[in-house]
């Protein structure tokens, strides 16, 4: 299945390639932080993604995966993906590679 999504990627301490010291609970409640801020207006997407995501996506597309295969990213991240309606913010979703705060654009 082909999908569209934008994201947001905090890294912490025992994440694959790992670019902050964090523990993962706190990485989660920066996400959620985050997440509240976008909900409520007090950030637009573009900024979040750019000053937050450790995935070089954050600072070169602010986020922006464009279309993508399910199979090709890491299950968690899929079936969050798959989860949500077209523009709607999710839960954070914890994969091997941090917290994703996700965007679903398609």
């Amino acid at each position: 299945m082909k999908l569209k999504a934008k994201h947001i990627l905090l890294s912490y301490d025992q994440a694959e390639m790992s670019t902050h010291t964090r523990p993962l609970g706190v990485a989660m409640q920066d996400a959620e932080t985050l997440i509240k801020q976008l909900e409520k207006g007090d950030i637009d997407w573009d900024k979040a993604a750019y000053e937050n995501s450790a995935c070089p996506s954050g600072k070169n597309t602010l986020g922006d995966l464009g279309e993508f295969d399910e199979l090709d990213m890491v299950p968690e991240f899929s079936q969050a993906t798959k989860a949500l309606h077209i523009g709607q913010i999710g839960p954070p979703v914890v994969t091997p590679f941090g917290v994703h705060i996700i965007l679903r654009t398609g």
